[in-house]
């Protein structure tokens, strides 16, 4: 009888003692249930896999509790820059100037030069004319 109520309150210390989970974990959590069904795996519809869940985020040796998360430190631009520089998402195209000023895009830029100017006059002539729509 002594070890089985020995048994029960070291049981009821070990609960007490598990730390609550972190507001992250809480606002991923109320996200999820917002979800419609159908995006949801279909795992975690589990009523048992849902109470071993927490026990397995549990703090294990080694592990601290974390507080303050360093993640909430670094400005989103920062995030989608490293992303695109990755090439893990595509970037954001924006329109240049002059397809934003007249409303349509530039598929060709017509260019005439004379036929008797030499090669070394048709390049530079040719780069001053691009750098104006650059």
């Amino acid at each position: 009888m002594k070890s089985l109520v020995l048994l029960l309150t070291t049981c009821s210390c070990l609960v007490s003692s598990i730390p609550p989970p972190h507001p992250d974990v809480l606002a991923v959590r109320q996200e999820e249930d917002r979800l419609h069904p159908i995006l949801k795996s279909p795992a975690l519809r589990n009523p048992h896999l849902q109470q071993v869940l927490p026990l397995t985020s549990l703090l294990h040796k080694g592990e601290k509790l974390v507080y303050a998360r360093d993640a909430h430190d670094v400005p989103r631009k920062e995030i989608y820059k490293i992303l695109t520089h990755a090439g893990l998402i595509p970037r954001k195209r924006f329109p240049s100037p002059s397809e934003y000023s007249h409303g349509h895009r530039f598929n060709h830029i017509p260019i005439s030069f004379p036929e008797k100017w030499s090669e070394a006059e048709f390049s530079s002539a040719f780069d001053q004319e691009i750098l104006q729509f650059l």
